[in-house]
């Protein structure tokens, strides 16, 4: 759960964000029966309403940020009307840390092989085949911006940009853009520099071969969300950015005619 404990720090000392922790299912169903995303949109916590029109292009300061271990279930608060996108981080599976609430609401099966390919698929019992792996391949690929343990800080400062967070001590300015991404990848620098790195596996030793014979469609997720991290660099942009190329921003891009 480091990982977790980590992201969590950096989303409240370095951007002060309102975490919404739904750490059950029954937090998650709770939530479901208070309309809690409809809830914060009319309350202007979050979309449109929340926007501070002193901030350039779009930005925010105090995100409210909902955080929870049961994907599939939380995704369901959002609609049509609302939506929400995600972000997560990824580790070998060698390296797991299973949350709690997610051991007990699983099988035991879920647990013994291949528990990321399960869990994003939602088959959590019986043998796992090629349908199930790609399942969780577009979960990965299309929904969630990915974040790499191995990578904390830079995952963390690309997530920022790309929603539009304003760090603590940051102006959130056309003039202070740089000097702001400075103060918050300092701030998210200094709190997972203490975070564990992944182990290192000898691929030619027989706990190795008995680990990955197991785990084979995980470890093959895995090299997927590796490959949708480096994508990322070229699709998650700034915030800033994306309203400026929009036609959004306080200083859109105006294409020349012919361009």
């Amino acid at each position: 759960m480091a990982c977790t404990f980590h992201v969590k720090e950096v989303l409240r000392k370095c951007f002060d964000a309102d975490l919404v922790e739904l750490n059950t299912v029954e937090d998650v169903e709770k939530a479901k029966r208070l309309n809690l995303v409809s809830t914060l949109v009319s309350q202007d916590r979050i979309g449109v309403g929340a926007l501070d029109d002193s901030l350039y292009n779009g930005q925010r300061r105090k995100p409210l940020v909902i955080t929870s271990p049961h994907i599939r279930e939380t995704a369901e608060l959002f609609s049509q009307d609302n939506f929400g996108r995600v972000f997560s981080f990824y580790r070998h599976p060698i390296d797991y840390d299973v949350d709690p609430g997610l051991k007990k609401k699983l099988p035991p099966e879920a647990g013994a092989n291949n528990f990321l390919s399960r869990l994003l698929s939602d088959v959590h019992t019986g043998p796992l085949e090629f349908k199930e792996l790609g399942i969780a391949k577009q979960v990965i690929r299309q929904t969630t911006i990915a974040g790499s343990r191995d990578l904390m800080a830079e995952s963390l400062l690309r997530f920022s940009n790309y929603y539009g967070w304003v760090p603590v001590g940051g102006q959130g300015t056309k003039d202070s853009y740089e000097s702001d991404d400075l103060i918050a990848k300092q701030c998210i620098e200094d709190i997972v520099k203490d975070a564990p790195g992944e182990r290192y596996a000898d691929h030619n030793s027989p706990e190795w071969k008995v680990f990955y014979k197991a785990n084979k469609l995980d470890c093959q997720l895995y090299e997927i969300a590796r490959s949708t991290w480096r994508a990322q660099i070229q699709t998650i942009i700034p915030l800033v950015l994306q309203k400026r190329r929009a036609g959004e921003g306080d200083d859109d891009e105006v294409k020349e005619d012919g361009e």
